[in-house]
């Protein structure tokens, strides 16, 4: 009797431990949620793998309409068809092309071509200077005193030319080259780069836009070219190489001989772009002989932000000719989404997949611009599939090309979107997330959001906490987030956008750019935060 309440007590005893063991487990299950699912996706081998191919010499450069574009963007497709993310570009019938939505099939590309512009045969510049009834025409050499930037139709111009030193404004430093100038309606001649106190004074991401706002501001003010200069430069252009210098790759400059070449989006009207030359100091020194203008003077006190005062250039115009070549050149983006519960609501995630290509036996295999930002896209896309649920909202995972060209890939997806421009109710951008600024202490990155959406910076904050996502970041909320690159296209159509960057290295736009010099650690926390983020925001009410 004894042996049998024993055996009994016992068997009670192990469906005791059975139950409580079935329990604990159920419960340890529970506790892994979907966002767990998609942190565990991201790995630096995962990273590794993608960015090692995307940067490789195989890839050649990635330059927007080259061959190397055309076998990344083949690989980025297979990717998010082997993640399972669905295809968004271009629809088909019947392997064509159509417009229809909602037809048989559809791709991962959407197809577009953009406008290749190159110098032509004749370019003209004559610098015509008037003293009374005395008209002086100096003509001048093309590639030796002065070379363009061609951009779009056939130019043929004579107006007054104004001298505006650095042609630098920023309201911050209070320094304003354009006090008492009229530009409307005038080329205006311009030093090379800006200031050395505001050079100082700004940090390396300010410093990367100066040029394009600059111009941009130039655009506003009513100018109709630029003429620019170097001080130290007595010839411009670049000289004619000749092949019995047989000189290797590493003996050269990487820009060397490389010719100036604009793509552009076709449009229904000529495109409202500045005329820009740029001039040798000879060439400087005649528009400005008579004037009363010093040009080391001004440079000396602008330096130092000191004051100088620019004298009118009474009786001096420029006379400029110029002839285009243009040809077509067929490009594509990459686009993929993943279907949520709700259509209309829609997130875009996106980085630009192109670089620069190969020149004077060059590679520019541009690891962190932007090979990093599209393996951080494909891999967040990776891990939204791992979490193994549906999102409420959909995410539109894209890829750009053409940005080093001017964000234009991304600008024709906005200009045609292949999901309701009006259901986008937010950009995440990925662009350079690889390397620190400096490699010594605070090693910070930037996040650029709207102002209007203090959230962004709340959910940030606290994911990186709960996740334990080790990120020092500089909050930088605006009411119009500045910088050079894709986001730039949605600020422009009233979208909020989000981004993390860490910044620009030496390494930036060189052929050096290489998978060697990839931070992996600072990487991979830059994908997981942004997949938090993506992922808590394409699954609440905000």
């Amino acid at each position: 009797m004894d042996v049998i309440i024993k055996s009994m007590s016992m068997k009670k005893t192990l469906l005791l431990i059975l139950f409580f063991s079935l329990i604990t487990t159920s419960m340890n299950y529970s506790q892994v949620t979907p966002t767990d699912n998609g942190l565990r996706a991201i790995t630096t081998d995962a990273i590794k793998a993608q960015l090692n191919f995307l940067a490789s010499d195989w890839t050649e450069g990635r330059e927007a309409g080259e061959k190397g574009e055309y076998i990344s963007s083949d690989y980025i497709a297979s990717m998010l068809q082997l993640y399972g993310v669905k295809p968004g570009g271009d629809y088909f019938r019947a392997g064509k092309l159509i417009n229809i939505e909602g037809e048989i099939e559809r791709s991962y590309f959407q197809n577009f071509v953009l406008l290749k512009t190159m110098a032509g045969n004749q370019q003209i510049l004559k610098v015509k200077s008037s003293d009374g009834n005395t008209v002086k025409t100096t003509n001048f050499i093309y590639n030796v005193d002065f070379t363009i930037s061609p951009s779009g139709p056939e130019i043929e111009i004579e107006a007054p030319v104004v001298f505006a030193g650095y042609g630098y404004k920023n309201d911050k430093l209070k320094y304003n080259d354009f006090n008492n100038l009229e530009v409307k309606g005038k080329f205006i001649l311009k030093i090379s780069d800006i200031p050395r106190f505001a050079k100082e004074s700004l940090g390396k991401s300010e410093l990367a836009s100066v040029t394009r706002e600059m111009e941009s501001m130039y655009k506003t003010m009513g100018a109709i070219g630029i003429i620019e200069f170097d001080p130290q430069a007595r010839v411009v252009g670049l000289p004619v190489e000749k092949d019995f210098l047989n000189m290797s790759p590493s003996e050269k400059n990487p820009n060397s001989g490389k010719p100036y070449v604009r793509l552009s989006l076709p449009g229904k009207n000529s495109p409202d772009n500045l005329s820009k030359i740029v001039i040798s100091v000879k060439t400087a020194n005649e528009i400005l002989k008579g004037t009363g203008n010093n040009i080391d003077d001004y440079i000396t006190k602008a330096d130092e932000n000191d004051p100088y005062l620019i004298s009118p250039l009474n009786g001096k115009d420029i006379y400029f000719k110029t002839d285009v070549k243009t040809s077509q050149v067929a490009v594509r983006n990459v686009i993929g989404f993943i279907e949520g519960k709700k259509s209309d609501q829609v997130i875009v995630v996106g980085a630009h997949y192109d670089h620069m290509g190969i020149y004077n036996g060059y590679i520019w295999n541009g690891a962190d611009d932007n090979g990093s930002g599209t393996v951080g896209v494909m891999t967040i896309a990776k891990a939204i599939m791992a979490t193994g649920k549906k999102p409420d909202k959909t995410i539109v995972i894209a890829l750009w090309t053409a940005e080093e060209e001017g964000l234009k890939g991304s600008r024709y997806w906005v200009q045609n979107p292949t999901f309701p421009l009006k259901n986008i109710r937010l950009n995440v951008n990925f662009d350079m997330i690889s390397r620190y600024v400096s490699d010594v202490e605070p090693k910070n990155v930037s996040m650029t959001y709207n102002k209007s959406f203090p959230i962004f910076k709340d959910m940030t904050v606290a994911n990186m906490k709960k996740y334990g996502i080790d990120l020092i970041v500089d909050y930088q909320p605006s009411d119009d987030p500045q910088g050079g690159t894709d986001h730039r296209a949605f600020v422009e159509v009233g979208i909020p956008i989000m981004r993390i960057k860490p910044g620009h290295r030496d390494e930036y736009h060189t052929p050096k750019d290489e998978p060697g010099t990839v931070n992996w650690d600072i990487m991979e926390k830059i994908i997981k935060i942004g997949f938090t983020n993506v992922w808590e925001l394409a699954n609440k009410d905000w």
